[in-house]
């Protein structure tokens, strides 16, 4: 059973902001209104899906090995000349078929940085197809100054079944909180104890619904080889400030939220937790989002060249729309309050442009900011985690 409560329906200017009348969302929504200008902080020959900062500002990417980027480093640190330095180094960003994958970054789909400024990645292991179980496949948790590995997290076939594919994950103080978007399920680890458990994985919020296409750029659908829709089902994850909500949706919307407490609860019923599950808001594809310590929602979209905030009054506002931003992905907030957005291209990629698909990719690929305005939220804490290292 759904819970449809729509507590955050709203309308939305294209060009601008929702106007609003008085306080503190309404400057927010004046300034909005006005345009965010569009800083660029990085260009880069490999694709970028994926950002993260350090406390004290050192940038990181996330560089995953899609078709055509084969030989791609998986993460690297860019510096302050623009060049990048493989991070964590050695035979972790070297890897190539038929090579052990354990202590590799096979193919990194999302990175990380919390409040402890270790550095997280989801590697989704060797591609086994959709009846397979990728070899490989894994989280991971480094320390950013030494690159040393802290925890490498494997999951059992009971949590990681055939077809899975482990897509972004969030943390609260002694959990990870990860979408599978190859089946659709919400992925609960306990990182003081390191028991795992599969959520959500029979019900329709976590699944990618065929009547809602990924349409993006120019009307493209994003296909696959075979001329099949591009099924990807959890994707965009994120924690409210208090840590009492779990947002997440698979790429074509809508958006969904359910309480941490009842994920977290393995005497609840997949029944019960069902039955808590409740509609946010109909939103399009989505790439990407963030989320700041207001609890304001951060989306990138993927039909539309821009970037929106949903806030917690269910006001949808545009924070910056610019034809350099055609798919941004996973989105980043600074200590200095500035939202970074990779731009990957994805839909422009051969490989989801189906039958005979032609490459569109317009390199190299950019990293921009945006400064956030003062009546928005800043970035959102994460409480230290708990527990020793797990063992790989």
């Amino acid at each position: 059973m759904l819970n449809r409560r729509h507590f955050c329906r709203a309308s939305v200017i294209a060009g601008g902001a929702f106007a609003l009348a008085g306080g503190p969302l309404a400057h927010a929504a004046a300034l909005l209104r006005a345009g965010q200008p569009l800083t660029e902080v990085a260009s880069l020959d490999w694709l970028c899906n994926a950002v993260a900062l350090t406390s004290d500002g050192r940038l990181f990417v996330g560089l995953p090995r899609w078709p055509g980027f084969e030989k791609t480093p998986s993460i690297a640190q860019v510096l302050p000349d623009g060049s990048l330095k493989p991070f964590p180094g050695g035979q972790w960003n070297n890897w190539a078929p038929g090579k052990p994958g354990a202590q590799a970054l096979v193919k990194v789909n999302t990175i990380h940085i919390f409040d402890d400024d270790t550095l997280w990645a989801i590697d989704q292991g060797e591609d086994a197809g959709p009846q397979g179980i990728n070899p490989a496949q894994k989280i991971l948790q480094f320390d950013t100054h030494t690159g040393k590995l802290l925890r490498s997290i494997s999951l059992p076939p009971s949590v990681l079944p055939a077809g899975a594919n482990l897509n972004d994950l969030r943390l609260d103080a002694e959990h990870a909180y990860v979408t599978d978007s190859g089946l659709g399920a919400i992925i609960v680890v306990n990182l003081r104890t390191g028991a795992s458990v599969r959520r959500l994985a029979d019900h329709p919020s976590t699944k990618m619904l065929p009547e809602r296409r990924p349409i993006g750029e120019d009307g493209q659908v994003l296909l696959m080889p075979d001329g099949s829709d591009h099924q990807v089902h959890s994707d965009p994850i994120e924690i409210s400030p208090d840590g009492q909500w779990l947002y997440y949706q698979a790429l074509s919307g809508p958006l969904w939220r359910v309480p941490t407490a009842g994920l977290r609860d393995t005497q609840l019923t997949e029944k019960a937790l069902g039955e808590q599950v409740q509609f946010v808001y109909d939103t399009g594809p989505l790439t990407g989002t963030g989320i700041d310590s207001a609890g304001n929602l951060y989306l990138a979209e993927y039909d539309k060249p821009r970037v929106t905030v949903l806030s917690p009054d269910g006001t949808l506002r545009v924070v910056v729309e610019d034809p350099r931003l055609w798919n941004p992905d996973a989105l980043f907030i600074s200590r200095q309050r500035e939202l970074y957005i990779p731009v990957p291209q994805s839909a422009r990629m051969a490989a989801n442009r189906g039958p005979g698909g032609v490459n569109g990719l317009q390199l190299p690929f950019k990293i921009y900011k945006v400064q956030l305005p003062p009546a928005l939220g800043s970035r959102e804490a994460v409480p230290a985690l708990v527990g020793a290292p797990l063992p790989g």
